[in-house]
């Protein structure tokens, strides 16, 4: 089937589009399916904490959307609002949708390629493919021959999908960073502190980013109609789950930013190198009679092939055009 073709799908960029769209997807069904806990939030007026009357969905939603914290000492103290704590699982969807656009953009890719080129790629899965005197096999050597030298663009793409998806990583990181009030980028660097938190005022770097109790106000500026100030006490009770969630999500991010940046230096550096010689068969010269996109075409042929029938379609190939 000429529709299951995976010219540009490599190892990358099937990390970034299954893995890890099941994680963000994960992360988004845990917090908006209460896969935790039945509460998010759970408020207690200060000054009658004992009461059992439930905060009203009116004043709960605006303590969703305005928790804070105090921080500092004495006359420094200032509330830092914890503005992201609601909008995180939108976020967590957000990113599955923009992790599935370097496979759209992959198949986009693939649809422009030629019919000659997909039904030589879905040939080589057939038994009959190494065999030389197969019409399948016959056909894959003289599209080779006939198309030589116009595959180079095949080959760029290849490398601007996986540009794309390390776009993706880097613009995850900044959402993320952006949410979490400029914590997350060095969120995963607080790890160490995991032995020494502090519960009794919550002040280690981890219980900072995700405090599990807040406090709410609500003032006039947050009311239509007048009416006195309350105030209460929060438990965000998700906040235990995001510090574990967040810290894998953290490493998960940075390996993936790594691997890639690292094989789009390989494949730009080392690439043509490594697919040539992975194509020629031994005792074979390497002349520029071919270019690195042709060469390209054929090790993307070994992925369905084994090394037998891509032997036989080389050599074919090359006993045609010989590399002197």
């Amino acid at each position: 089937d000429e529709k299951s073709v995976t010219l540009y799908d490599g190892m990358i960029l099937k990390l970034h589009y299954q893995v890890t769209i099941v994680i963000m997807t994960i992360g988004f069904l845990a917090v908006s399916q209460h896969w935790y806990a039945e509460q998010d939030m759970i408020c207690k007026k200060l000054s009658n904490v004992e009461s059992k009357i439930p905060l009203n969905e009116e004043h709960l939603n605006i303590c969703r959307s305005y928790p804070y914290v105090e921080e500092g000492e004495g006359e420094e103290v200032h509330r830092r609002y914890i503005l992201y704590y609601r909008w995180i699982p939108w976020a967590f969807l957000l990113l599955t949708t923009m992790y599935y656009i370097p496979r759209i953009a992959s198949k986009t890719f693939t649809r422009t390629i030629t019919k000659q080129m997909k039904s030589m790629l879905v040939n080589a899965r057939n038994e009959s493919f190494g065999d030389p005197e197969s019409v399948e096999f016959k056909k894959a050597v003289q599209y080779i021959r006939e198309n030589k030298g116009s595959h180079n663009g095949i080959y760029w793409t290849y490398i601007g999908l996986n540009c794309l998806a390390l776009g993706v990583d880097v613009f995850t990181m900044f959402l993320w960073d952006i949410l979490l009030q400029g914590r997350f980028s060095r969120y995963g660097l607080s790890l160490p502190e995991w032995y020494k938190r502090n519960p009794k005022d919550f002040s280690d770097e981890i219980s900072r980013t995700f405090p599990p109790f807040v406090k709410c106000k609500i003032e006039s500026v947050h009311l239509i109609a007048s009416a006195d100030a309350k105030a209460y006490g929060c438990h965000m009770t998700y906040m235990q789950l995001y510090e574990k969630v967040f810290i894998l999500l953290w490493f998960w991010l940075v390996i993936m930013i790594i691997i890639t940046t690292v094989y789009i230096i390989y494949i730009m550096l080392f690439g043509p190198y490594v697919i040539v010689k992975g194509c020629l068969t031994r005792g074979r010269g390497v002349q520029g009679v071919t270019t690195v996109g042709d060469y390209y075409i054929k090790f993307r042929l070994k992925a369905h092939v084994s090394e037998a029938k891509c032997k036989h379609l080389f050599e074919a190939d090359l006993d045609k055009y010989p590399l002197k």
